[in-house]
């Protein structure tokens, strides 16, 4: 199929490939090419780019008391929705996993082991494992993106307080005795892998009358991260949320100055991207809640994000090897890998596989 049908390129040729590992930190290559490499005319077989609207999934209503429904999964990780519109029937405890929630509409009152948060558009709470926690007090509708990851992740922003400045703008939930919901019968949900035991009391266990130590429980909202720019040359996005394995890091996306990025082959990572909003497009996507998947060693470019209107965006990168999951493939329509349009339907008398 003609590049031109499907994502025509700005450069002129030669192209260049950039093949790096371990993201952008170990030895890279390039391979010069006359053609340009990000098209792909169709696919057969499931290991291949989607894209994903997050108002297409009715399943994730987790008012039943379910968890939250993944569209990506891997070994130690997933990539979760969960709307809610009423408070939690159970509070929940994941023993295997530290989970990174981002509230992407609704208001509501999140208590944990430590102490309640105020949530709002734009949160991100970090939640590391074996940390009990309940919604209470939703509005009208609440929707979420859940990362869960085996990985000990921690608020580590890179050029910092450029980017995130921590002691000022991440805080940690207030222990408040008053949260106590009184006597009843409550359920506490431990989520071990894909697995769940049930764990019932005659008293309200999350309420905390003070805590001390560490800060366990986190939060920031999107609106304090700032980008970076250059005036000539690309920029790595700044990492947000850190692993110290390298397994599962966070980078804000947002708009910035900087080249386009490179036709790029990622041999190590996934990546995940979620736009948050514009006014500015982000290459063909404009619609808040649009999530991207690209797998590791597949080629792209991306779009440019340069964008002066500007735009908010995250990325997710991790060497788990993602899949579908029934919910990721009843959502995911396949994207191209330039613009990260959904990719055309193929010639006629062939098929996407």
């Amino acid at each position: 199929m003609p590049v031109s049908t499907l994502n025509p390129p700005v450069e002129q040729p030669p192209y260049v490939d950039l093949y790096t590992r371990n993201g952008f930190a170990g030895p890279s290559a390039m391979i010069v090419r006359a053609q340009y490499t990000p098209p792909y005319s169709r696919v057969k077989g499931t290991y291949a780019p989607y894209r994903f609207d997050v108002d297409d999934l009715p399943s994730a209503r987790t008012d039943d008391g379910h968890l939250a429904v993944p569209i990506l999964e891997g070994d130690g990780v997933s990539v979760e929705l969960a709307t809610r519109t009423t408070s939690s029937a159970a509070a929940v405890r994941n023993v295997l996993a530290d989970e990174l929630h981002y509230l992407i509409e609704g208001q509501a009152r999140l208590d944990t082991d430590f102490g309640h948060l105020l949530l709002r558009p734009g949160d991100f709470v970090l939640i590391p494992r074996a940390v009990t926690y309940r919604y209470a007090e939703v509005g009208s509708i609440l929707r979420e993106v859940v990362v869960v990851t085996e990985s000990q992740l921690a608020v580590e922003p890179e050029h910092a307080p450029g980017v995130l400045n921590v002691d000022r703008d991440v805080d940690v939930p207030i222990a408040d005795p008053a949260n106590d919901r009184g006597p009843g019968e409550y359920e506490v949900v431990i989520r071990h892998g894909q697995e769940t035991t049930s764990y019932f009391y005659d008293y309200d266990p999350l309420p905390a009358v003070a805590t001390a130590g560490a800060p366990i429980v986190r939060r920031f909202n999107f609106a304090d991260v700032h980008s970076l720019g250059v005036d000539q040359g690309g920029l790595m996005p700044p990492r947000i949320i850190n692993d110290p394995t390298t397994r599962t890091l966070f980078f804000n996306l947002s708009n910035r100055r900087s080249d386009r990025p490179p036709v790029h082959h990622n041999a190590d990572y996934d990546e995940v991207i979620f736009y948050v909003a514009g006014p500015g497009r982000y290459g063909a996507i404009d619609k808040p809640g649009t999530i991207t998947w690209t797998p590791k060693g597949i080629i792209h470019q991306g779009p440019a994000e340069d964008v002066p209107d500007g735009y908010k965006a995250w990325l997710l990168e991790t060497r788990s090897a993602l899949r579908l999951t029934d919910a990721g493939r009843e959502i995911g329509r396949l994207m191209e890998t330039g613009q990260f349009d959904l990719q055309p339907d193929p010639l006629p008398g062939t098929s996407h596989g």
